[in-house]
């Protein structure tokens, strides 16, 4: 049932309309805490996005946080919930990230849920901030206080959008 309950938004969103773009590449500077083991800091990312329907997406995209040992490296997948498409356009994000550099961050496999909104400025430029928190699937020693809060200001490109 609550599988079923999950795909709801799947299950429910409008088609795509004819000549709609369905890619879209993302640039983004993040900033917070991955893990409650080390303090705040800065890091980039780059990602990409398949519209399936007028609100969902599906998404991927990596990313490189600065942290002893080599940085912290990400690659996630998930899917994209756009709640309103207006000039600011919400959504949700839920996501399965794979990390690099467990002994630095605790963890390796985590869940990411986020919510944010983008500003369209152009047909093809949007602006955007997004909240992401990290839960762990895997935290070492059992150690179940790990768990991470970010911030990412991104910009979205939308080729071919008129």
């Amino acid at each position: 049932m609550l599988c079923v309950l999950a795909l709801a938004p799947l299950l429910l969103a409008a088609p795509l309309r004819a000549g709609t773009p369905q890619l879209s590449l993302r640039v983004e500077g993040l900033f917070g805490q991955p893990t409650t083991q080390l303090g705040a800091r800065g890091g980039a990312g780059v990602g990409a996005a398949w519209r399936l329907t007028d609100q969902v997406s599906l998404l991927a995209d990596l990313a490189q946080r600065a942290a002893r040992g080599g940085g912290i490296g990400s690659a996630a997948v998930g899917l994209q919930a756009t709640l309103d498409a207006t000039p600011i356009s919400p959504y949700l994000e839920l996501s399965v990230a794979q990390f690099t550099n467990r002994s630095a961050l605790g963890y390796s496999l985590a869940t990411r849920t986020g919510a944010g909104a983008d500003w369209q400025i152009t047909p093809r430029t949007a602006l955007g901030l997004v909240v992401r928190t990290y839960t762990p699937f895997d935290p070492e020693s059992g150690n179940s206080a790990l768990a991470g809060l970010e911030a990412a200001l991104r910009l979205v490109f939308t080729p071919g959008a008129k």
